[in-house]
């Protein structure tokens, strides 16, 4: 699967065990599979005090790229006889408890496989990226190989995400394993304000100052 993902375009391919998680949660698969690709340096750099519309369209490229990429993993493994489903890089589901949520926390999956932690933004931030990722996920019951998860975050005494947020939606705390996202930053303001803030730039766009703004 690592072969195959990195020469679809992906980064880096993760493998995790959700076992410890809610059966529900995991839609009862016992693996995750995640597929990481790295933004471009040169389209985020060009983001000053709010998202550029280059920046918009990157996005949902990176998205769109993703998401094929974890299809065709998808179509291997069932290939070899094992049923999965691949989560969408960019998703919402209709839930009353939580509105900004998807189908699966790619962010979960990344960091039980090891690939980094949660920031203060509540963003996934890679161990070499930083937060400058898109990630996938494919829920399995393949036989693989678990990394061994992230339990502690390293953004240390950082706030530099905190003081960037022109939405003020970052509480500022540092990230513990099993957090609730509310916690950490609140999904409405951070919402609201980039519909009011940017509705010029495109409908759905994303802000990305807190990602520029992380030293990792």
């Amino acid at each position: 699967m690592i072969s195959l993902g990195q020469s679809l375009g992906a980064t880096e391919i993760g493998f995790s065990d959700l076992s410890l998680l809610p059966a529900q949660k995991r839609m009862n698969f016992e693996h995750g599979i995640s597929v990481v690709i790295k933004l471009s340096d040169g389209i985020l750099n060009q983001i000053g005090t709010e998202p550029t519309q280059t920046y918009f369209s990157h996005y949902r490229s990176v998205n769109r790229l993703i998401d094929d990429i974890c299809l065709r993993i998808l179509l291997a493994l069932e290939a070899q006889g094992y049923p999965s489903v691949a989560i969408p890089a960019s998703q919402s589901v209709t839930d009353p408890k939580d509105p900004f949520t998807g189908a699966f926390q790619h962010k979960t999956a990344a960091v039980l496989a090891g690939l980094g932690w949660i920031g203060r933004s509540a963003l996934f931030i890679h161990q070499r990226y930083g937060p400058r990722v898109r990630l996938g996920t494919i829920l399995t019951n393949a036989p693989i190989v678990a990394a061994e998860p992230v339990t502690k975050s390293a953004c240390g005494s950082c706030r530099a995400c905190v003081g960037a947020c022109p939405a003020m939606a970052i509480e500022g705390r540092l990230w513990e394993p099993g957090m609730p996202r509310n916690q950490l930053y609140d999904a409405y303001a951070c919402s609201q304000y980039m519909k009011e803030a940017y509705h010029h730039i495109g409908r759905g766009v994303v802000c990305g100052l807190c990602v520029v703004a992380c030293p990792i």
